[in-house]
């Protein structure tokens, strides 16, 4: 087992699991699988568009209901429809204080909306109508990059500091995750 170092390019996983750890569960607030790929999809996009480099070093295909990681499929597929749980463990020393602030702006921009309009705003994506037709349906990190620099308004604001109050909300989520993390209930 190796040991991942901050900094180092994250697993498509690990994106996923601080996407769930912001999940206000006790507001009401779900992630399904659908919207999980989406945010993840999301979160590699802007991150490709911003810092020329991938969040995640897993690829992304574009399958019917929009851009999909394989990976995070075989795992939370069984969950369809249902609300995904927060991970039982993570290691948060693991991201770099940008990766959090990208993954909790991109929740704070996308994770208020269902799942189907997620998925419906994906279907919109150029990258995405070429890649749904191509035998391999990987859509590239060059053409996430490209795409996402060129179509995402202002994305230049995901450079901007997170608030105080943004900041605060990201350690609440983290130390809530912790209670229950202690409390024997991720």
């Amino acid at each position: 087992m190796t040991i991942q170092q901050k900094g180092e390019l994250l697993s498509c996983f690990d994106v996923a699991s601080y996407f769930l750890v912001l999940v206000d569960r006790e507001a009401g607030d779900i992630i399904t699988q659908l919207k999980l790929q989406k945010l993840v999809y999301f979160a590699q996009g802007v991150h490709l568009a911003l810092f020329d480099k991938p969040l995640f070093k897993e690829d992304i295909e574009a399958w019917e209901n929009g851009p999909v990681v394989r990976h995070l499929r075989s795992v939370f597929g069984c969950f369809e429809a249902n609300a995904i749980p927060a991970p039982g463990e993570i290691d948060f020393s693991i991201y770099t204080r940008q990766q959090k602030e990208l993954i909790y702006k991109i929740y704070s921009s996308y994770g208020e909306h269902i799942a189907s309009y997620l998925r419906d705003l994906t279907h919109l994506h150029s990258i995405w109508q070429q890649a749904i037709i191509r035998p391999s349906r990987v859509i590239t990190k060059e053409e996430m990059r490209i795409f996402f620099k060129n179509h995402i308004k202002n994305i230049e604001d995901y450079l901007l500091p997170v608030s105080k109050k943004d900041t605060a909300e990201i350690v609440n989520a983290e130390d809530q995750w912790w209670m229950n993390y202690d409390s024997g209930v991720p």
